[in-house]
């Protein structure tokens, strides 16, 4: 929730590319949070808010950006520099929802091919106004399950289901 301020603090501020750009640099701060020993120097009690502020702004310093330095700063002087991450995968989110673009999965028993996961991307895509790409991943249940992330949609078929629903509308009908 923290996240999202900050990230809407930053789309307020940046244009579309400089927004691409900060969320590359952030992603790769991210990762660097993935190192254990970064990790347990950011934790760290013993170490000065100003000198973790410093090392990721030394990080940063490349590209050359006060704004991003200024964030970073105001991160550090509110102790949230622990958020970094989660401000990585929000503004990735602010970005595919500015840019109308998402990502999902497709899961089935049996593989499908690229085709077939292509033309359901392209249909879901034109009825949601967006582009969406899907991915396909093996799953055990016994229909077709569609999710996309960041439009909540998920579009479940499973032979159970409709064999359910048909039984039940027979009984009606009777």
């Amino acid at each position: 929730m923290i996240a999202k301020r900050y990230v809407q603090s930053l789309v307020d501020l940046l244009d579309t590319p400089s927004l691409d750009n900060a969320s590359e640099l952030f992603n790769l701060i991210s990762s660097a949070f993935d190192d254990a020993k970064f990790l347990q120097i950011m934790n760290s009690n013993d170490i000065a808010v100003d000198l973790k502020t410093t090392l990721i702004l030394e990080m940063v310093k490349s590209v050359k950006s006060q704004e991003i330095n200024n964030f970073i700063k105001l991160l550090g002087e509110n102790g949230r520099l622990s958020l970094i991450p989660a401000i990585a995968k929000e503004l990735m989110k602010e970005i595919a929802s500015i840019k109308r673009v998402y990502n999902g999965r497709i899961y089935a028993v049996s593989p499908m091919d690229q085709a077939s996961i292509d033309t359901i991307a392209t249909d879901l895509g034109k009825k949601m106004g967006a582009t969406i790409s899907l991915e396909y991943l093996k799953s055990d249940t016994d229909g077709v399950r569609v999710e996309v992330d960041g439009l909540n949609i998920e579009i479940d078929f499973s032979k159970s289901r409709l064999n359910a629903q048909i039984v039940e509308h027979i009984l009606k009908a009777i």
